[in-house]
C-alpha cells in the first residue's frame, strides 16, 4: 500500500480527522496556559514602560520643585510695551524680590576709522576710484585694540583700494574688523569698524612695514577720521554703573542687565515671584503624578472578577499587582503627608490647595492656592524645596523605581528573561506536537495499510464464493 498520502484511503475511514482531533485535544491545555502566560508577560512589560515613562516625566518636575527659584520663580517687569524694551533683564537664582529705577544713558559702542574727505585733504580726494592703487610696494599693517585682539596683514605692491578692503575683510585672524567703501559720488573712502567695544578699546591700525605709503590707513596718519569705542552707561537708582559690553552682569545681586536703547526716562523694574509661572508649575506637578496614578490603574488597579455570558470569568492580568500596588501606596502615602517644618497653614500639599480625591487623584484648588501665594509665596516653595520637604519626599520613592537599576529595571529584565524561557516552551512543546503528529500518522498509516489488506481479502474470498455458487 505504498503512496498513501492521507491516512483513511486504504480502510475508507476518516482517519485524518481522528488525527486532527487527537492533536487538538493534545494541545488544547498547553496552549491555553502558554497564550495566558504570553499575554500576561506582554502587558507586564508594557505597563512597566508605560509607569517608568511616568515616573521619569514626574520626576522631572520634581527636580524642578527642588529649587525654589525655579518652582516658584522671579521675574522682572517693566512699564514698557513688549518688543519695545530699552533693555533685557535676566535673573539668576540669587536674585531677590525688589523695585529699581533703571535708566540707560549711553550704549557700548565699537570704534571707526573712515578716510578723511577732500575738503579735510586741502580739496583733493584721497581716492577717486576704487582701482586706484593705494601700496606701489609691499607693506605691512597691524590691526589692534586695548585688551590684546590683533592681527597683521600683508601689502603686496600694486594693491587696490578694492582689494585692501577685501584683504581687511578676508584676514585669517580678524576679530571682528570690517571694512567697506563708500561711494560719494566724487570720491571714494574707505570705512573700517571694529565691533570691540569699552572706553579705550579703540581700532589701533599701525604701520608696521617700510611702506609709507600705508600711513594713509593708520590712526596716527592724519589720514583716517577716527571715532573712538565707547562703553555703556546706565544708572540704578541714580548710581551710575559703567561696561565695556551692552550687557551689566550682576549690576544688582543676581540681576544682569541688557541694554537696547538709551531711554528718554528711566523706567520702573519690579522684580517678584511669578503668580503665573508658580501656578503654571503646580499644575504640571499635579499633572504628573496623576499620569503616574492613571497609568498604575490603567494596569493593576483591583478589580471584581466579572463573569461573562459564556460563564468564564475575567480580569486584568496584573489586577492587584503587589509592585504596582506597594507603588501607588507610597505615593499616596507621601501625598497625604504633613510636613512640620513647613511654614504655617503650608504643612501639607492639602493646605497649600492641592487636593485628593476618592480615587487618589491630585486635584489643584486654583482659589485656594492663589490666596497661598498671595500671602505667602515663599513659604509655598519652601514646602516643596526644603530638606525632607514634598519634592525630596516624593523623589526618594520615585527614584527607587525608576532609575536603571531600580525596581522597575528589575521587574523589566525579570519578564524579558520569563519571555525568553516562554519562547524556549513553546518551541519545545511545538517540536513535541510535531513528533507526536508523526507518531499518530505512523499508528494511523499502519492501520490503515492492514485495514486494506483486510479489505483486499475480504474482496477476494467474496468474489471466490460469487463464483462456488454459480
Amino acid at each position: 500500500m505504498t503512496g498513501i498520502t492521507a491516512a483513511g484511503i486504504g480502510s475508507g475511514l476518516d482517519l485524518e480527522a481522528l488525527i486532527e482531533v487527537s492533536i487538538n485535544a493534545e494541545r488544547a491545555g498547553k496552549d491555553a496556559r502558554l497564550e495566558k502566560t504570553k499575554a500576561t508577560l506582554d502587558v507586564t512589560l508594557s505597563a512597566v514602560g508605560s509607569v517608568k515613562s511616568a515616573l521619569s516625566s514626574f520626576l522631572s518636575i520634581l527636580e524642578k520643585a527642588k529649587e525654589q527659584s525655579t518652582f516658584i520663580p522671579r521675574v522682572a517687569t517693566t512699564g514698557e510695551s513688549e518688543g519695545n524694551e530699552s533693555f533685557v533683564i535676566d535673573l539668576a537664582e540669587s536674585a531677590t524680590n525688589g523695585n529699581y529705577s533703571v535708566e540707560v544713558q549711553q550704549l557700548a559702542k565699537g570704534s571707526s576709522l573712515t578716510s578723511i574727505d577732500s575738503t579735510t585733504n586741502g580739496g583733493t580726494p584721497l581716492y577717486t576710484s576704487e582701482d586706484d592703487v593705494v601700496s606701489s610696494t609691499a607693506g605691512q599693517m597691524t590691526f589692534s585694540t586695548a585688551n590684546g585682539e590683533s592681527f597683521v596683514l600683508d601689502v603686496e605692491a600694486g594693491t587696490t583700494l578694492k582689494q585692501l578692503r577685501e584683504k581687511i575683510n578676508d584676514a585669517e585672524d580678524n576679530f571682528g574688523v570690517s571694512a567697506n567703501l563708500i561711494d560719494t559720488g566724487s570720491e571714494i573712502r574707505l570705512a573700517i569698524s571694529s565691533e570691540e567695544t569699552g572706553d579705550g578699546n579703540t581700532l589701533t591700525v599701525t604701520n608696521t612695514g617700510s611702506n609709507p605709503e600705508l600711513d594713509n590707513f593708520t590712526n596716527a596718519g592724519g589720514k583716517m577720521s577716527v571715532v573712538d569705542a565707547s562703553s555703556a552707561k546706565i544708572t540704578i537708582d541714580g548710581i551710575e554703573a559703567t561696561s565695556s559690553t551692552n550687557n551689566f552682569k550682576n549690576v544688582v545681586s543676581g540681576v544682569s542687565i541688557d541694554v537696547k536703547k538709551v531711554t528718554g526716562s528711566a523706567v520702573s523694574v519690579d522684580i517678584a515671584p511669578s503668580e503665573e509661572k508658580a501656578i503654571e508649575n503646580m499644575k504640571a506637578f499635579v499633572d504628573a503624578y496623576n499620569k503616574v496614578i492613571s497609568e498604575i490603574d490603567k494596569y493593576s488597579k483591583p478589580e471584581t472578577v466579572i463573569e461573562g455570558e459564556d460563564g468564564a470569568s475575567s480580569r486584568k492580568e496584573l489586577s492587584g499587582d503587589a509592585m504596582f500596588r506597594s507603588l501607588r501606596y507610597s505615593l499616596g502615602r507621601i501625598a497625604s503627608n504633613g510636613y512640620d517644618d513647613a511654614p504655617p497653614g503650608m504643612k501639607t500639599l492639602y493646605g497649600i490647595g492641592v487636593e485628593m480625591d476618592n480615587d487618589g487623584m491630585l486635584k489643584l484648588d486654583e482659589t485656594k492656592f492663589k490666596e497661598n501665594l498671595a500671602n505667602n509665596m515663599d513659604g509655598v516653595g519652601e514646602v516643596f524645596a526644603m530638606s525632607g520637604g514634598i519634592s525630596e519626599s516624593f523623589s526618594a520613592i520615585v527614584a527607587s523605581y525608576e532609575k536603571s537599576d531600580g525596581v522597575l529595571a528589575s521587574r523589566e529584565e525579570s519578564v524579558k528573561s520569563q519571555i525568553r524561557d516562554y519562547e524556549h516552551q513553546k518551541l519545545d512543546f511545538e517540536e513535541r506536537m510535531a513528533s507526536y503528529e508523526k507518531t499518530l500518522r505512523a499508528k494511523y498509516t499502519a492501520f490503515d495499510v492492514a485495514m486494506g489488506d483486510l479489505n483486499s481479502q475480504m474482496s477476494y474470498i467474496t468474489g471466490q464464493l460469487a463464483q462456488l455458487n454459480k
